[in-house]
Order: C-alpha cells, then sequence, then structure tokens
C-alpha cells in the first residue's frame, strides 16, 4: 500500500514538475506548485501506511479528490 501511494505521488508531481521544466511559463509552474502542494497527500498517506497506520492512510487517500475540489474554488498557492 505505501509503494502504490508514493507511485501516485511520484507520477502526479513528476508529471507536473517535467512539464514545467520542459515549458517553462507561468502557468506551467503554478500548475506544479499546485501538483506538489496536492501530491503532499499521497506521499503522507504512504508514510502512514509504510509505519502501519492502514487506516489513517486511507482517510487521507481521499481527502485527495476534496482537496482538488477546493483548490478550483480557492487557490491552494
Amino acid at each position: 500500500m505505501a509503494l502504490g501511494f508514493g507511485a501516485a505521488y511520484g507520477v502526479t508531481v513528476g508529471r507536473a514538475q517535467h512539464a514545467a521544466v520542459h515549458r517553462p511559463s507561468a502557468a506551467q509552474v503554478r500548475a506544479a506548485t499546485v501538483a506538489g502542494i496536492h501530491g503532499m497527500i499521497p506521499l503522507q498517506a504512504g508514510l502512514a501506511a509504510r509505519h502501519g497506520a492502514v487506516r489513517a492512510a486511507a482517510v487521507l487517500a481521499l481527502a485527495l479528490p476534496l482537496a482538488r475540489k477546493l483548490g478550483r474554488k480557492v487557490s491552494p498557492t
């Protein structure tokens, strides 16, 4: 479970960072920053799962869609 959350973090944040490096515009950098902030959720879930808190990891993982939805209304940056 921890490995899955770690992979989700790497894919989500890595893709946005890669795009910002290759097309460094304000919009791309802002999107990479938002992805990094939202990416902290699966990273924290992975760390929790690694240390045996599987239920806490699942609750954290459920927060990601909510964070993305709220991020459209109020910028996390």
